[in-house]
């Protein structure tokens, strides 16, 4: 089975416990924090993968490391080390919180600032692009300071450029005549 229809496999697993259920925003909400867990902590994850390393005492670390977690997630968790899988936990819930998103129709991207803005106006862009992409927008917000002002958001293949520094380039372009 190649990589891709493993994480497939595990992350319509989740989704369709998670249904089963009736607590899939529960589970999304910490299938984001596990991901990103499992993307950082590159020694935790080899921990797991180690084959040295007795099951029992991988359990118990897991057990003490989620205690918070959802018990069908820690049990899933265990299931993909038990099935020396463990270095993929990080693609595997990579995909399960894409599988989520697609199926309560959420898209998420960033939002470029060069300065905090305030909750009224990012509700507002917030907003507009949700019309635009027909979708429920999580924006993740990321601070440059070199676009001077205004925004960039970047959702799947599309960019809404609204930045200063875009602004200025495009009036330069038409004073100088596109040089």
């Amino acid at each position: 089975m190649n990589e891709v229809a493993l994480f497939n496999n595990y992350a319509i697993a989740i989704l369709e416990v998670a249904i089963e259920e009736g607590k899939v925003e529960e589970y999304r909400k910490e299938i984001k924090v596990l991901k990103e867990v499992f993307k950082t902590n590159f020694d935790y994850v080899h921990f797991l993968g180690d084959y040295n390393i007795p099951l029992s005492e991988k359990y118990k670390t897991i057990d003490d490391s989620f205690k918070n977690v959802l018990p069908s997630l820690v049990s899933f968790i265990k299931i993909i080390v038990k099935n020396k899988r463990a270095t993929y936990l990080g693609k595997i819930f990579k995909e399960a919180n894409y599988r989520f998103n697609d199926y309560l129709h959420i898209e998420e991207g960033k939002i470029y600032l060069a300065k905090e803005i305030d909750q009224e106006t990012m509700g507002k862009i917030v907003k507009a692009i949700e019309e635009n992409e027909k979708a429920k927008i999580e924006l993740e917000t990321v601070y440059d300071p070199s676009l001077l002002g205004g925004f960039i958001v970047s959702i799947k293949d599309n960019v809404y450029d609204a930045s200063l520094i875009n602004k200025l380039e495009k009036m330069k372009i038409a004073i100088l005549g596109g040089e």
